[in-house]
């Protein structure tokens, strides 16, 4: 199987292979049998891009032209426009695939808007009620074979995007039961469409998502909610695996880097400790959680140091009274400069930053 890359990494490979091939280091044979084990990814295409924004601003044209004259028409006809509208453009979107794919494909994204757009629609018509985040785990079951079926990582990632308003939408409607089964299916996803690290990513969050969920499903304290998910995101950053290891890392270091600059205010230990102590133990919490960031950022951690400038103006606006913003500028403008100086003698060295 074939190695996929971007265009722009196969432009540089294929460039650094013919300067080894002009040094005599490699053959020309050897550079095409190098070349051909690499395959150029399919990405956003301008013509995709074009016919999709088109098909969109159509669709949408006709939904509000039919929003416009909604009450005037009987729920037979509703039905029809619904039901017609969907099945006419997901069938031309498929007759149109062989010979004009991206325009095809542009009218099958559509169909999945006017499903949507049914779903509220028909439970406008018949007062259907129900929870608000009900139609969004409805839409994303239906655009969820579609996505399958079509091996496309785009409809598959507008699946999970819904799926995880439905996760997050359910915060005071009940326990999103649903993400027992969807969770492990934006996993197989990942695998399915050529361990796409995008999907991978949105998997994640889905993932965190529903964690939180389950903590607030067991009426879990504020403190116990972001200590968990600081150490989840310790975990994440700091735990060594083959499995795309730099997008758990990213993801880590935001997630204990929010949570952390969370931990810093004090009114949230006092389920913990008297009201007397939770300033001392959010200022023991913060001094550590600055050690940890300052370590991360001596090797070359560049989100880390945004999350110390973030912990540094929480306490600014915390003792906005008392410290000049004069001294606050100056401070944090010193403090940059430090870090530029150290980063750059870093990268003249060899390091990386992350």
């Amino acid at each position: 199987m074939k190695r996929q890359i971007t265009k722009a990494n196969f432009s540089l490979v294929s460039k650094e292979l013919n300067y080894f091939e002009s040094s005599g280091l490699i053959t020309g044979e050897q550079k095409t049998g190098i070349l051909e084990t690499y395959e150029i990814k399919g990405g956003l295409n301008f013509i995709q891009v074009v016919v999709t924004i088109g098909a969109i601003l159509v669709g949408l044209g006709v939904l509000s032209f039919i929003a416009s004259n909604w009450d005037g028409i009987s729920h037979f006809i509703k039905l029809l426009i619904i039901f017609g509208a969907f099945g006419g453009v997901n069938l031309a979107g498929y007759m149109l695939t062989e010979n004009n794919p991206r325009t095809g494909r542009s009218l099958i994204y559509l169909g999945t808007l006017v499903y949507g757009a049914g779903i509220f629609l028909i439970g406008q018509m018949y007062n259907f009620g129900g929870d608000f985040p009900t139609a969004f785990l409805l839409w994303s079951i239906g655009v969820l074979p579609l996505a399958f079926q079509l091996k496309d990582k785009y409809l598959m990632l507008f699946a999970n995007c819904l799926f995880g308003v439905y996760l997050l939408g359910s915060f005071d409607q009940g326990f999103p039961y649903a993400g027992w089964a969807g969770v492990p299916i934006t996993y197989l996803a990942f695998n399915y469409f050529n361990k796409s690290r995008l999907l991978l990513f949105f998997a994640n969050l889905t993932s965190l998502s529903f964690i939180f969920q389950i903590a607030l499903r067991y009426e879990a304290e504020g403190l116990y909610v972001a200590l968990l998910f600081f150490f989840i995101g310790l975990v994440m950053y700091g735990a060594k695996h083959n499995f795309e290891q730099d997008i758990f890392r990213v993801q880590g270091n935001i997630l204990f880097g929010v949570t952390g600059v969370i931990l810093t205010f004090p009114d949230i230990w006092d389920v913990l400790v008297n009201v007397q102590s939770t300033r001392l133990v959010s200022i023991l919490f913060a001094l550590a959680f600055v050690a940890v960031l300052f370590f991360l950022i001596r090797k070359g951690n560049l989100i880390s140091l945004i999350f110390v400038c973030i912990t540094i103006f929480r306490y600014y606006t915390d003792t906005i009274a008392f410290l000049p913003k004069s001294l606050f500028f100056i401070v944090g403008g010193l403090l940059l400069l430090a870090f530029g100086f150290y980063f750059e003698r870093m990268k003249t060295k060899g390091g990386t930053l992350a």
